[in-house]
């Protein structure tokens, strides 16, 4: 079994056979990767649709599934890094030594005996004083030291370097990939944790309303519940509706519209939502909202839905101020 956290300090147990059934595709692009195939993460633009189909406490643990494999893969990438970072000063320190000793053989110097300070231990460094040579010992780790000529030090040296340096330069473009991914799913579970607080507030309201209902009916059996009526209307360019809690605006778009052609900008007390450079809605709201709770997107039906959580339970006569 696994557990995905219900935002009260509770654990919701998840069948395991049921995640694993939810489609991978739900959540990653088809053959959308990068050159080292880390899996790019997909914004999942509908929430409740899905929710709907897979339950919210499924989808939840997906995604955190999702999410704790791109930390594992994070992890291993900055290992990764710390070490080539630790190794490529000393590749580039032994050949800049074997060059010393080229230049020199070069210059004419092979008859002279030169003295060179070396590191023994950590704090020890001692002198020592070096032969004409033509011949350099190179250690490759695992306890194994191997003797080369000056040429092919320089040459092997070259190449470990160059292989460093563009091992180093990948490992920095995944994870700069790597991070738009989690970034994608950290927000991917945020909606999806959300829309799971709001279909739980639903649910006591619900169940408040079923008890007071019941209350008025054994004090008064004439008397009958009549839930808050949905208020709402139109205007230039936009309708919207109303519930105790939230105000939803819907906005027409052109067409072949993308996500990433509009921008919808809310904050306490007023709206703006553009279609590339045009504004198609803008104004001050008639009551306050929630920037923090309230949500967008766009809608395979060709328009913009915004959903504003009220600042106050306070049903709105308008949308906007007139």
């Amino acid at each position: 079994m696994a557990g995905a956290n219900d935002g009260e300090g509770g654990t919701i147990a998840v069948d395991a056979a049921k995640i694993a059934q939810l489609d991978a595709a739900l959540f990653q692009k088809d053959g959308g990767s990068n050159k080292r195939k880390i899996p790019e993460a997909i914004f999942i633009e509908n929430v409740e649709a899905l929710c709907v189909e897979h339950t919210q406490e499924i989808v939840l643990s997906r995604l955190q599934e999702l999410y704790s494999k791109y930390q594992y893969m994070q992890s291993s990438l900055l290992a990764q890094r710390s070490s080539l970072k630790t190794k490529l000063p000393d590749i580039s320190q032994a050949l800049e030594t074997v060059q010393h000793l080229v230049s020199r053989r070069d210059a004419g110097q092979d008859g002279e005996t030169s003295e060179y300070t070396y590191q023994l231990s950590e704090n020890i460094f001692a002198k020592a004083a070096v032969p004409p040579t033509n011949v350099v010992c190179l250690w490759l780790g695992a306890n194994c030291m191997l003797e080369y000529t000056l040429e092919e030090a320089t040459d092997l040296l070259k190449t470990n370097e160059a292989n460093a340096k563009e091992t180093l330069a990948s490992i920095e473009e995944d994870m700069a990939f790597l991070r738009d991914q989690i970034t994608t799913t950290e927000v991917n579970i945020a909606r999806t944790h959300n829309y799971g607080v709001k279909l739980r507030q639903k649910d006591k309201a619900i169940e408040g309303g079923d008890k007071a209902e019941a209350s008025s009916s054994s004090a008064a059996p004439s008397s009958s519940f009549s839930p808050a009526p949905r208020t709402g209307g139109e205007g230039p360019g936009y309708t919207w509706k109303q519930e105790s809690e939230e105000v939803e605006v819907y906005v027409p778009v052109p067409s072949g519209t993308q996500k990433s052609d509009v921008k919808v900008a809310i904050s306490v007390d007023s709206l703006k939502i553009q279609h590339a450079d045009k504004v198609l809605l803008e104004g001050e709201l008639a009551g306050k909202c929630r920037p923090d709770g309230s949500t967008w997107t766009l809608s395979s039906s060709g328009r913009v839905e915004v959903t504003l959580e009220k600042a106050e339970s306070t049903p709105w006569k308008t949308l906007f101020d007139p």
